[in-house]
């Protein structure tokens, strides 16, 4: 793998077995709406990443010369992770609304690369596991940022397991599933 981020399951053994694991990757891990709970309330927390991430996001330049493409990985995580998981697994931490973690980024993103993919553990429609809570699929995320002017080329995404035969298109952004979690 080069790239990675965070599934729900990555969560089931708490952080401190998960920075451990990190630790030994060999490939960053990156995380755009997991942050520390610097105030005390997720509504008003900052946007430092947990010890467990590298970065919210990474560039890497892929291809051989004179044919390389700059390529901004951005990672987010389902916000029904604290409550699909033990509790004390996530303590500390925030799971900021996705497509508002990707927007704060976006721009020094666009910047820095040539192509932007989202590395999603989000699900594939709206609606999560069942438990109730409004979360959000891949399909909606590509919507609500092209809504807002800030399309992404890819989403790569995780977690309902849907498979699809081909690759979903929301405005330009192409949205593909994987089973592998969040690696890439």
């Amino acid at each position: 793998y080069d790239v990675a981020t965070f599934g729900n399951h990555e969560f089931d053994w708490g952080q401190v077995n998960l920075t451990n694991r990190t630790t030994e990757a060999t490939y960053p891990y990156v995380t755009a709406n997991i942050v520390q709970n610097d105030t005390g309330n997720c509504a008003t927390a900052g946007w430092t990443p947990p010890a467990f991430a590298a970065a919210p996001y990474e560039i890497l330049t892929v291809g051989t010369a004179p044919n390389t493409v700059n390529v901004a990985f951005i990672g987010v995580t389902t916000t029904e992770t604290p409550t699909i998981t033990v509790s004390t697994a996530t303590a500390g931490l925030c799971f900021k609304d996705p497509a508002e973690s990707i927007l704060h980024y976006y721009d020094a993103m666009d910047a820095a690369s040539d192509v932007i993919v989202v590395l999603s553990h989000l699900g594939y429609a709206d609606g999560g596991y069942g438990y109730g809570i409004p979360v959000y699929g891949d399909q909606t995320l590509a919507t609500r940022l092209n809504t807002a002017g800030k399309p992404v080329n890819l989403i790569i995404g995780g977690h309902s397991h849907t498979d699809l035969t081909s690759a979903t298109t929301v405005g330009n952004t192409k949205v593909v599933q994987s089973h592998y979690n969040g690696r890439k």
